[in-house]
């Protein structure tokens, strides 16, 4: 079977990729997924389109069978710059209701996600910003057409890459020249929680969930004991 890779360039083409993004990061559990999608396919629609228009560096793209039909997508995010030069205010989890434990639970897990960015990403660099594909069409070359869309731009551009995976997308990575820098958790607890916020939380995150923090080297050949972080 082959697959086609395109830009998505309008509110129809990313209504009709959206419920596929749902349907893909329901399998296997991503918890973080579940704090990040919102209430509805229609609230993140629009929140995720908002923010794709907000942002230049933004390219979408969707990923289609022979017969036409979505079967996966993602984004890349391509800063030619630093984009930390200026301050980023926080993102805060404002599609959940304000002062309910789920939006306290939401934004705790946003600010642990995003705290490790700063300090990394502060310099021109590509970012994988999402990257799915529907269970049925796993391993099948699609995951590999959207990574080669990206890379060939990193190569191009002559810019390192970066991607927080989760578990089952890292060896798609690691094939695509990207290395582990470290893993992370993902888990709000709070020590003076309230009975709700530890059941909602555990609700959402029966265990913490596990990430990996990778980078790709601009000529992506990452070498043990040779190649330096660019960051260091």
């Amino acid at each position: 079977m082959s697959f086609t890779i395109s830009e998505v360039k309008s509110l129809q083409e990313f209504s009709t990729l959206v419920p596929v993004e749902w349907e893909a990061y329901s399998t296997p559990h991503n918890a973080f997924w579940e704090i990040l999608k919102g209430p509805s396919i229609e609230e993140c629609t629009q929140r995720q389109w908002t923010w794709h228009n907000a942002d230049p560096n933004s390219h979408w793209l969707q990923i289609t069978d022979e017969t036409g039909a979505v079967i996966g997508g993602g984004q890349w995010v391509i800063n030619e710059e630093d984009p930390f030069k200026k301050p980023m205010p926080a993102i805060t989890a404002t599609w959940w209701p304000e002062g309910s434990e789920l939006k306290k639970i939401a934004d705790g897990t946003l600010e642990e996600f995003f705290s490790g960015r700063i300090g990394r990403m502060n310099r021109p660099h590509l970012l994988i910003g999402y990257c799915f594909v529907l269970p049925q069409h796993r391993r099948k070359g699609a995951g590999r057409l959207f990574m080669d869309w990206g890379l060939s731009k990193a190569g191009s551009m002559g810019l390192e890459a970066f991607v927080e995976s989760t578990e089952d997308g890292r060896a798609l990575y690691e094939a695509s020249g990207f290395t582990t820098v470290n893993p992370f958790y993902l888990d709000p607890k709070k020590e003076d929680a309230s009975e709700e916020y530890t059941k909602v939380r555990k609700d959402f995150f029966p265990e913490p969930q596990r990430g990996w923090f990778m980078w790709r080297p601009k000529d992506g050949n990452f070498i043990p004991g040779q190649t330096k972080y660019s960051w260091e």
